[in-house]
């Protein structure tokens, strides 16, 4: 075996490893909490942002292009000696392929995937999600409907269309001076970019997402105007050290709730109330559909504005994205998949009831 195999083979061994040890301490929430979420990660997300934070494009889009070009590389590189017959060539790129995998996996954890497993926000924010009642939600629900409606009369998302790069400035400035959730979140880098395509990312039915490589937070620019700030503010969270869909949600409607930019509190509300909605109707159809109806007519273009938008994209690449995320959060501590984000519901309930001195 040669000097470079023999590396290739202990570089293996040492990730299988370093990969086992991940998979005990994901086990300790509160050692994750104490000693990596507030303790390394705060101090490593510094080094993201002087490396690519200040860098106008997406890098992390580059990044993931790099990478699939190596693997389609050496693919090809394994198929071609086994074509000839070279027995022995054969495994090196196998070997190749594996480590580059498990070495990927292995620095997304350290990176970054580790705060899957920090204490719930619950916990951090001292909020009791435990025995929420329908009638507090019904409660709550009416004052999200009537602020949604006050909102859309005070302002005009079409006149917004043309500044999305000012929102994302803009609301990673805010994010920086915010302090609700200063104890327990990272400052290292508070900026959200736009990815190299917004168009290609749409097919794949993306409104965002976060690269825990370069800690690049992406949003998507093509879609309604609306839904860009709400977005915008989950993504932060995520860049922040949120891991849990559903708490990125909730931070991003407390920390918009709290903007004096009209526009802003529309598209917290809006998401938020859709979300309440939604939930709603799964549980009480009938319900669910009264409370709907009590949107303006206003509101319904906007709603209807985005799923014509996402309609024009999604089909069999959505679907299949759709299924592989729903296993990637699965994997990662979110048993719920997708519908995760839906559970933001009960945050945003407990918070409201807390901050009106119900619990």
């Amino acid at each position: 075996m040669e000097k470079r195999d023999k590396i290739a083979v202990f570089t293996l061994l040492l990730l299988l490893i370093g990969i086992f040890i991940f998979s005990l301490i994901e086990k300790h929430s509160q050692w994750i909490e104490d000693f990596y979420a507030r303790g390394f990660y705060r101090s490593y997300s510094h080094v993201p942002r002087f490396i690519f934070g200040y860098v106008p494009f997406s890098l992390g889009d580059l990044f993931y292009t790099i990478v699939v070009g190596l693997l389609l590389y050496s693919i090809a590189k394994f198929i071609g000696n086994l074509w000839k017959g070279r027995w022995k060539n054969s495994f090196r790129p196998v070997l190749f392929i594996i480590n580059l995998l498990l070495g990927l996996y292995f620095f997304f954890y350290l990176s970054w995937g580790l705060n899957y497993y920090r204490e719930p926000i619950s916990t951090n924010a001292n909020l009791q999600v435990d025995s929420l009642k329908l009638a507090d939600y019904l409660v709550v629900l009416n004052g999200f409907l009537d602020s949604t409606n006050n909102l859309r009369e005070q302002v005009d998302p079409s006149q917004w269309e043309e500044h999305k790069e000012t929102i994302q400035t803009d609301l990673s400035t805010w994010v920086q001076l915010d302090t609700a959730f200063a104890d327990f979140l990272s400052r290292g880098q508070i900026r959200a970019k736009s990815p190299i395509n917004s168009r290609i990312v749409s097919f794949f039915g993306v409104s965002g997402y976060f690269n825990p490589f370069t800690h690049e937070a992406q949003v998507n620019k093509a879609m309604p105007v609306t839904f860009l700030p709400f977005t915008t503010v989950h993504e932060l969270a995520h860049q922040q050290g949120i891991g849990f869909e559903d708490e990125a949600n909730f931070i991003a409607f407390v920390r918009l709730q709290q903007h004096p930019q009209s526009f802003y509190r529309y598209s917290a509300y809006l998401q938020t109330t859709l979300y309440m909605l939604r939930e709603l109707q799964g549980m009480y159809p009938d319900l669910g559909k009264d409370y709907k109806g009590r949107l303006s007519a206003k509101v319904l273009k906007d709603v209807e504005k985005e799923r014509y938008f996402w309609s024009q994209y999604t089909g069999w690449v959505d679907d299949v994205m759709g299924l592989f995320y729903n296993q990637y959060l699965k994997h990662n501590n979110q048993q719920e998949g997708i519908a995760r984000y839906d559970r933001m519901t009960r945050l945003v309930l407990a918070y409201e009831l807390k901050r009106k001195g119900c619990r």
